[in-house]
């Protein structure tokens, strides 16, 4: 049987960490290790596992540095697995999910498997936002656009994937990550060239409290989200011989320019209302849909709810060879 680690980082997880636990025990298939990394815990997650932990799968390191990226790295110089999995400390996963991710690998190389996700609550009820991105994520599983979409949003859960050692050691591992890591991990994964297959099932159960670390810190609100995209958009797909609109000037639009601005990357900033604009915003102008220079070919920042097709409708006079998508 091929040898699967499975690597988690854990602080202060005292409360979930077992029932992460015995879904990993209860897998169909046994060939796992399971290692866990303490990052800095300030609660007893060992005392939550004290019975378990004589299972010689299960194996334990301190965090080298401080972080979820430095963990990630200790847990992978650790990890003596042919294949590599990610499993955060408060979810669960279903007892199929390591044998059906294993199917797929055996499969092919450079590839990485995901699959559906849920979230559940104890509280009972999972608020709006996060039930949209579930439905979200899965839609990507379902048309298999996981890459076409990568400005939207990270769209892969970060407890949802799994890869040959190999494959991600050659890619850079976890070493030199921005946060948020899991975002930054799947542009890795694009510049690869690696393919990802979804499966039809749900292989994740996503826990949400009011204690998650995408709710507590810093590292993962809006503003370090639209840095990573917009950095990764000029470092892989800008064109400096397209022309650059960003479209929108509301919280989202005004991050965007900011970035380029700082990056001295040349772009056409639109407002549907230019007249309030007339001085412009951080020293840039705006102009209205209509003021746009004539242009051959044009990538489009789109920081509004506007779909695609009525971008297209909105600059159909100009020749747009790619919408690129960041909401």
């Amino acid at each position: 049987m091929a040898l699967i680690s499975i690597l988690t980082p854990y602080r202060n997880a005292e409360k979930y960490i077992r029932e992460t636990a015995l879904s990993i025990l209860e897998q169909t298939h046994t060939d796992w290790e399971w290692i866990l990394v303490k990052d800095h815990s300030m609660e007893n997650e060992l005392e939550a596992l004290a019975d378990l932990l004589q299972d010689p799968r299960i194996k334990l390191f301190e965090n080298s540095g401080k972080g979820i990226v430095d963990a990630l790295c200790t847990a992978l110089s650790g990890a003596q697995g042919e294949y590599v999995t990610r499993m955060d400390a408060d979810d669960v996963m279903p007892s199929f999910k390591l044998a059906k991710f294993l199917q797929v690998l055996e499969n092919g190389k450079d590839r990485i498997v995901t699959g559906k996700v849920k979230y559940f609550s104890e509280a009972g009820s999972i608020s709006p936002g996060y039930l949209a991105y579930e439905k979200w994520l899965n839609d990507r599983v379902d048309r298999a656009d996981f890459y076409a979409q990568i400005y939207r949003e990270c769209s892969i859960a970060s407890g949802n994937w799994m890869m040959r050692k190999v494959d991600l050691e050659k890619c850079g591992g976890f070493s030199g990550l921005n946060y948020p890591e899991d975002y930054d991990l799947l542009f890795r994964w694009v510049e690869a060239g690696f393919s990802i297959t979804g499966l039809e099932l749900v292989t994740h159960l996503w826990r949400d409290h009011d204690l998650r670390t995408s709710k507590t810190s810093e590292d993962y609100q809006q503003k370090a989200f639209f840095s990573l995209k917009v950095n990764r958009f000029i470092e892989l797909d800008w064109n400096p011989e397209h022309q650059l609109i960003v479209n929108g000037t509301g919280q989202k639009g005004r991050l965007t320019a900011k970035i380029l601005i700082g990056k001295a990357v040349p772009f056409v900033w639109v407002s549907h209302e230019p007249e309030k604009f007339r001085k412009g915003i951080l020293g840039h102008s705006l102009v209205g849909p209509n003021e746009i220079p004539y242009c051959n070919q044009a990538q489009i920042l789109n920081t509004t709810l506007l779909r695609e097709e009525v971008l297209h409708q909105l600059y159909q006079e100009r020749v747009i060879q790619r919408c690129i998508f960041i909401l």
